[in-house]
């Protein structure tokens, strides 16, 4: 078994986290992907403009938020495809602070040996 690393925890869809690195992770990436497609105002307008880079920055940030949310449904052995609610407005935000703020499951479950470790 390989240990977990940075790159597995934000994009891979297997294993389990804990809370901690569930709300870290989205955290980070979610200001990270602000900062690098920071929108401005327009001078002459006062309009808002996205950054160029504004999806090279959300869709890596989009799928970071995914795989920490499956692998946080697999923490209360779940499937990872109850992260569809998600997207659901509304519903999808306050599923998000449930998963968010539940414990995982004591010990090994169907996902993975312990919290933070590949299936």
């Amino acid at each position: 078994m390989r240990p977990p690393t940075l790159l597995w925890a934000l994009f891979a869809f297997d294993g389990r986290v804990n809370r901690e690195v569930f709300w870290l992770g989205n955290i980070v990436m979610g200001l990270l992907a602000f900062l690098i497609a920071m929108p401005k105002i327009h001078e002459e307008t006062g309009a808002i403009v996205m950054s160029p880079l504004f999806p090279f920055a959300f869709l890596p940030a989009l799928w970071a938020q995914i795989a920490l949310s499956v692998k946080r449904l697999h923490d209360r052995n779940l499937t990872g495809w109850f992260a569809v609610v998600f997207a659901v407005p509304f519903v999808g935000f306050i599923a998000f602070f449930i998963i968010g703020l539940m414990p995982g499951d004591p010990g090994p479950n169907q996902f993975g040996r312990a919290t933070n470790q590949r299936g």
